[in-house]
């Protein structure tokens, strides 16, 4: 750039007094000597820890567009990391996701701006936040409380996918790879089931988990087919629907069943009436098919004296007692085992007395519980938002492929809605992270749309 020798005594930013003051000058040195010789040429590195007087006007804006091209292309590679390892392994997709959210916060420090139209979804991801703040301030478990805010910060995933997503090529690969990867663990379920496994997890640590994620990837999975998927897609992408469905039933989790029935059902009615009445016929005959394991696990659904059911029942009609005593904050974001023993465990039977559980198995419950009155009503706010941006985002979006995802996504939601009438996934981090996947996928959506 000609400055070489002026830019060694330039003044430096706070940023990297801080470094000097953690590491020492010599090991910054070292570090930037090193990145000065291999990163954009040694642009990018003095771009961050220089002040920006002393570049000029042309070189500044040139030196800050590869360094936003080169967070972009970061973010981009951490974003596949998650979607790949997001049915893997837990701690390698949080990891992905922060490296990704510090690449794409770096992007915006540099002059990145997408195209994003701000609406009532931003209200009402602010709302929550707020709303368990209050609750947790106002809990007699304050410290436990405010951590318990902190599974809030996944919402960035739905802003990074938007955002980041910027080509229709980029959207597909993250969609193939998450129906791979899906197929892939439920490939590792069979083989679980065919080892004597009773209940499948595949990498997971329960099966309400590992259905969870399964039916979002079975949801995107089946509109792509239906709506947005050539000839060639549908010849590769059918058998691993099949492969994730097969996983589904062996996982014996009778929400995840009812979720993924209602997701067919709602595509099938805006696909074809035929589709609905195959749907019908297939689960009739499935029933009188499936062995005798499947069956008595799907006649229990309606078995109102099963253990499970019973529980959750009870559940249900304690958590009003509960909101009655914190009506309007509720009792934070704590684990609820103490909440459980002073208002469940008295009324169980004897036979329910072995297990304890630390939340109410039901996200309406659990949130009236956690945040009150104040935190249901927001959170009611927000799913209608999620719904409604969702449903612009099908009806707005372009050509089939993004259609076939908007629609998926909003399906997911669906499947998540229903699935949560029958357990607490709104805490579940494994697929609370995929819900909010979707939700950008389908915002990614309507923004090219809208640049187009």
């Amino acid at each position: 750039t000609g400055h070489e020798k002026q830019d060694t005594q330039q003044e430096e930013r706070p940023f990297a007094h801080g470094l000097i003051l953690i590491c020492g000058r010599s090991s910054v040195k070292r570090v930037a000597n090193l990145l000065t010789r291999s990163v954009l040429h040694g642009k990018v590195f003095r771009l961050v820890l220089t002040h920006p007087a002393n570049l000029e006007g042309g070189a500044l804006s040139a030196s800050r567009e590869k360094a936003a091209a080169l967070a972009l292309r970061t973010a981009n590679v951490c974003l596949a990391a998650f979607v790949f390892s997001s049915t893997v392994s837990n701690t390698f997709e949080q990891a992905s996701i922060v490296l990704a959210f510090l690449a794409w916060t770096l992007a915006l420090l540099l002059g990145y701006r997408p195209h994003y139209k701000k609406g009532m979804l931003e209200l009402a991801f602010l709302l929550l936040l707020g709303s368990q703040l209050i609750s947790s301030l106002f809990s007699s478990h304050i410290l436990e409380s405010l951590l318990g805010v902190r599974d809030l910060f996944f919402v960035c995933i739905v802003y990074l996918f938007a955002t980041v997503t910027s080509t229709e090529r980029r959207m597909r690969e993250f969609v193939y790879l998450f129906i791979f990867s899906a197929s892939l663990m439920s490939l590792y379920g069979l083989i679980q089931s065919a080892m004597g496994m009773y209940r499948i997890t595949a990498a997971q640590s329960t099966p309400l988990t590992f259905s969870g994620i399964l039916t979002i990837a079975f949801s995107i999975g089946f509109s792509f087919v239906l709506f947005g998927a050539s000839r060639k897609e549908r010849i590769i992408f059918c058998p691993l629907l099949a492969l994730i469905f097969v996983a589904l039933a062996l996982s014996y989790t009778r929400s995840s069943w009812i979720a993924v029935f209602c997701v067919i059902l709602f595509i099938g009615i805006l696909r074809s009436k035929w589709l609905v009445v195959g749907l019908l016929l297939f689960t009739a005959i499935a029933f009188l098919l499936v062995p005798h394991p499947l069956k008595s696990r799907a006649m229990s659904i309606v078995d109102l004296n099963d253990g499970s059911i019973r529980m959750r029942i009870i559940l249900l009609k304690t958590s009003p007692q509960v909101v009655k005593d914190h009506p309007i904050v509720g009792v934070g974001m704590m684990d609820l085992l103490p909440i459980y023993d002073k208002y469940v465990y008295p009324r169980l039977p004897e036979n329910l007395k072995k297990e304890r559980h630390g939340h109410f198995h039901n996200n309406f419950a659990q949130v009236a519980v956690q945040t009150g009155i104040l935190g249901l009503t927001i959170y009611l706010f927000l799913m209608f938002n999620v719904v409604r941006s969702e449903w612009g985002g099908y009806r707005a979006a372009g050509d089939r492929f993004m259609k076939s995802i908007s629609l998926g996504s909003l399906a997911a939601f669906i499947g998540f809605f229903i699935f949560g009438m029958f357990e607490y996934n709104f805490g579940d981090s494994e697929v609370i992270m995929l819900l909010w996947f979707t939700l950008g996928l389908s915002l990614a959506c309507r923004r090219l749309s809208d640049c187009a």
